[in-house]
């Protein structure tokens, strides 16, 4: 038996198609069957798997009509015959240890599934950033049984970090939804295999390259509105089935913590509209809600005035855009974790190329975050007419009240702080 079946489902990706490819194969688990399936694509994709599967027997193709992300995902399981079974979308790639250290992992402690960190990557920028709890430390690399079901849901929502034993998906008949495109149908697959399984394990490895800055990925569709809600229909109506009353707690949970996700990430014109969809659910699920004092804030904020709520919140969002959108350069104030997330909501509005540089303080030491430079602010006048500050601090903090002081001093006047990029911008981390 192949150790890993790796499915690859794939549609209109030939710009990313290749590197993904690559990394696969220089797998230095050797034993391993990559099974690519092309949704319909209309470019050079369905050409660049053949020409693979001609020069790799490990790598088959199955060309299909274009039926949407979870059909293409069920058509690799099935074909699989893996003893394990991995996941590669299509944009990313990973890095040569992956499956050989996680098929390690899951033979030697006989897990249903094994899962890694994840590394967030922007080609374009030349930066990555992995993604890790730090207040999760004392569970990596210890195998958590059924009695630790609510501390699966923790670690980062994703299916493809890791890999998941066949004979477990078959006996559980976990599969994906069928739902037309590429949008939450892995959210049903999670918390399927979440709530499933018996033996897990997570390490504090990263090897997945999560690729942000493909403009066409699903992340950054606007007009998903049910995709969301059918998903978690979906699931629940599973769980329920299967008499799993504290899992579909979760599940139910999730469903209302992902509707502040899907409401910034929608376009304006539908967020009144999706209003109702969130006044429902918080009143269906208010005491799961109550769990997260931060989400509940924002559901009642919602419930209690819709109206108001959109109307405040798309005038808002749209004043920070215009002042991004309108200004030569951008300039992010500060080059630590916080200027870090400024950098990638910027860069996941499209507008990367917008920024100037990273800004520190005199006299702290200057090197460069990806491609950007960091320069010292008071270099940076010249720009002030022409440029926004994106103040990369937590406000009312001592580095943040003296950063303000440095810019009033400069003369700098045009200002957004991170928090407004946060409130009003999807983003992932």
């Amino acid at each position: 038996m192949t150790k890993i079946s790796i499915i690859v489902p794939v549609y209109n990706v030939e710009q990313y198609l290749p590197a993904c490819l690559d990394s696969i194969l220089v797998q230095t688990l050797e034993d391993i069957e990559v099974i690519c399936v092309d949704d319909g694509s209309t470019d050079q994709s369905p050409a660049i798997l053949d020409d693979y599967a001609k020069k790799d027997s490990r790598l088959r193709v199955i060309h299909k009509d274009n039926r949407g992300y979870g059909h293409s995902m069920n058509v690799g399981i099935d074909a699989a015959s893996g003893e394990y079974i991995g996941i590669v979308e299509s944009d990313d790639r990973i890095l040569p240890n992956m499956y050989e250290t996680l098929y390690c992992a899951a033979k030697t402690n006989n897990l249903d599934l094994v899962k890694s960190d994840v590394i967030f990557w922007w080609e374009t920028l030349q930066y990555t950033c992995e993604y890790h709890r730090e207040d999760l430390n004392q569970y990596y690399g210890k195998v958590l049984d059924s009695s630790n079901r609510k501390l699966f849901f923790q670690f980062f929502m994703n299916t493809w970090t890791g890999i998941y034993k066949r004979s477990f998906l078959n006996e559980n008949n976990i599969r994906h939804n069928e739902t037309p495109g590429a949008a939450y149908q892995d959210n049903g697959f999670w918390i399927q295999t979440l709530s499933f399984c018996e033996r897990a394990m997570w390490l504090k490895d990263a090897f997945y390259m999560y690729r942000q800055d493909n403009p066409l990925a699903s992340i950054k569709s606007k007009s998903n509105v049910m995709t969301m809600v059918n998903e978690y229909d979906y699931v629940s109506k599973i769980l329920a089935e299967k008499h799993k009353e504290r899992e579909l707690d979760i599940c139910n949970y999730y469903r209302v913590f992902r509707h502040r996700g899907v409401f910034l990430r929608i376009a304006d014109d539908l967020k009144w509209g999706y209003c109702d969809i969130i006044i429902k659910d918080f009143e269906r699920y208010r005491e799961l809600a109550a769990q997260n004092k931060g989400l509940y804030e924002w559901l009642e904020g919602v419930y209690t005035s819709p109206d108001k709520f959109c109307e405040e919140f798309v005038r808002s969002k749209q004043e920070v855009l215009q002042k991004l959108e309108c200004a030569e350069h951008i300039i992010i104030y500060g080059a630590a974790w916080l200027g870090q997330t400024a950098m990638r909501i910027i860069a996941c509005q499209g507008m990367q190329k917008k920024i100037l540089c990273f800004a520190i303080s005199a006299g702290k030491k200057s090197n460069s975050v990806g491609n950007l430079p960091v320069r010292c602010i008071d270099d940076l006048a010249q720009y002030r007419e022409h440029s926004v500050i994106v103040m990369g601090a937590r406000e009312h903090t001592s580095a943040y009240c003296q950063m303000k002081e440095q810019l009033k001093k400069l003369e700098f006047l045009n200002i957004v702080d991170v928090s407004q990029l946060t409130a009003y911008f999807y983003y992932l981390y």
